[in-house]
């Protein structure tokens, strides 16, 4: 599929009427709504702080309907309890405007509690926590919301690549320890694991009884601009917990637009994640075959720069295997988007993805725009 003319017009229509809006004021996302580790007021005199984000979208793909999407409406609240103690929550109205799709395909939508967890500060800089929670395995979930994603697909490697199990919410226990100048520790327990993501259940019922331990450190503040550091999460993923299953991650964030003061100065996003899942892999039909474990690696590399007072423009690469030991399964992405920040709480996005597999000719590239409302 060629890169389609309506794209190249958005590309286009971007550019001219940013020249207009070059005085503009814009929201910096980054620096703005939707941080998952809020616990401040938006403003003092506030009981409840809220915000949020909507995704709506248009897809063309090759291997696809052309479609609308209502992608998403997220809605998230704050509470702080006591000079200790801040309740959060967050839940993700996703895909359709009704729930349910009955006996028709497509038009059936979800609602997602992606957290609801009490943060407990008994000393500064030392935050104990239990609920529902990202699992805090590497930082491409910390830019995941439309307003921060500088493009509007995910880096495969870790959504839908069947290595890390997209934005991993799960329920469990956890202390995050920072230290001043230098960076942060994170040290979670939660129900669910690696291979399966996070297990629907209550007090006693799905997934087994194992539990999986994990960490990530981030040194992030010891040079201004610069987050570099590693992740580590590993349980049994069976329901008769024999087969464990681990994944170790590795990521660089250097924002050069913060320490050189150069508004286009490049944003750097990497990752690196590996890992086994033991006995993932039957080798036959038979009890008797066995199983083998199953071996995964990927990377991603993001760049992106404020080329214009309103304008971004950003590219990603991407190889994952999520079966090491399978012939041709290694895959490929690249992306190239823009982002145009309207209006203050605006932006538009639009993407054209290329896709490769090793041994295919499969045919899966394509096109999105996508409007993205936050507050």
């Amino acid at each position: 599929m060629l890169f389609p003319v309506y794209l190249r017009m958005i590309f286009i229509l971007m550019i001219s009427v940013s020249i207009g809006f070059s005085g503009q004021a814009h929201a910096e996302a980054d620096a703005g709504a939707f941080d998952p580790y809020a616990t401040k007021f938006m403003a003092p005199e506030e009981k409840v702080a809220w915000h949020g984000y909507s995704e709506f979208e248009y897809w063309d793909k090759e291997d696809k309907k052309k479609s609308f999407d209502a992608h998403k409406i997220t809605v998230w609240m704050g509470v702080k309890l006591n000079e200790k103690t801040y309740l959060s929550s967050e839940i993700e109205y996703e895909h359709a405007p009704k729930l349910g799709g009955g006996d028709r395909k497509g038009g059936s939508g979800q609602i997602k509690i992606d957290s609801m967890w009490l943060r407990v500060t008994p000393v500064e800089d030392t935050v104990l926590f239990a609920g529902v929670f990202y699992t805090m395995f590497g930082i491409e979930y910390l830019s995941y919301p439309g307003h921060k994603n500088k493009l509007v697909s995910r880096p495969k490697v870790m959504k839908g690549g069947g290595i890390v199990p997209g934005t991993w919410s799960d329920i469990g226990i956890g202390v995050t320890q920072t230290v001043s100048g230098v960076g942060q520790l994170d040290v979670y327990y939660i129900n669910g694991d690696a291979y399966n993501g996070g297990i629907s259940r209550d007090s006693s019922e799905g997934g087994n009884n194992g539990k999986s331990p994990g960490f990530r450190f981030m040194f992030n503040d010891f040079i201004e601009g610069l987050n570099i550091g590693a992740s580590y999460v590993s349980g049994k993923w069976d329901e008769n917990d024999l087969y464990n299953s681990a994944r170790y991650g590795f990521h660089l964030r250097v924002d050069s637009d913060q320490f050189s003061g150069i508004s286009a100065a490049p944003v750097l996003i990497a990752e690196y994640v590996t890992g086994t899942d033991e006995g993932a892999v039957s080798l036959g039909e038979e009890e008797s075959a066995g199983v083998r474990d199953k071996k995964m690696d990927g990377f991603y590399i993001q760049l992106s720069s404020r080329v214009h007072p309103v304008i971004e423009v950003v590219g990603r690469y991407g190889q994952y295997d999520n079966d090491k030991d399978k012939i041709d399964n290694n895959k490929t992405e690249t992306s190239l988007g823009m982002v145009w920040h309207a209006l203050d709480g605006i932006q538009v996005k639009a993407e054209y993805q290329w896709n490769a597999e090793e041994g295919r000719d499969k045919k899966n590239n394509g096109a999105v725009v996508e409007l993205v409302a936050f507050w």
